[in-house]
């Protein structure tokens, strides 16, 4: 079973954005839009750490519309050189560098890893 949470991000005492996401329980599978995806992680992995939502992904669409897929209706999230790039630009707000981001790796066959990060917050 999918849930939908509102997750409120930001840092303590800065503006906060709120944004709808899809929450998934581990080891849940679900097929989107012929994307199959497994939760195969969520949460820290260690303590004051950065979450990470991660999943396990097969398809027989093209990478592109399962990266599409992925980052739209599995996990919302920026492409992670994106997010990069505006985080290391001098004077990158805080919406910027709060903003989960992710990285699509093909494990060959239609199958992919797709990873979302969300930076630690107090």
């Amino acid at each position: 079973m999918i849930e939908t949470q509102t997750r409120h991000c930001g840092s303590s005492g800065n503006r906060s954005e709120t944004m709808t996401i899809t929450a998934h329980i581990d080891r849940q599978t679900k097929t989107i839009d012929g994307v199959t995806f497994t939760n195969t992680h969520r949460g820290q992995k260690r303590a004051y750490g950065d979450s990470f939502y991660e999943y396990d992904v097969e398809s027989d669409l093209p990478s592109e519309a399962v990266e599409k897929v992925c980052s739209e209706r599995v996990y919302k999230a920026i492409p992670h050189a994106e997010w990069q790039a505006d985080y290391r630009t001098p004077g990158c707000s805080m919406e910027k560098a709060f903003r989960p981001h992710y990285e699509l790796k093909s494990l060959g066959d239609g199958r992919y890893r797709y990873v979302v990060t969300c930076l630690y917050t107090d």
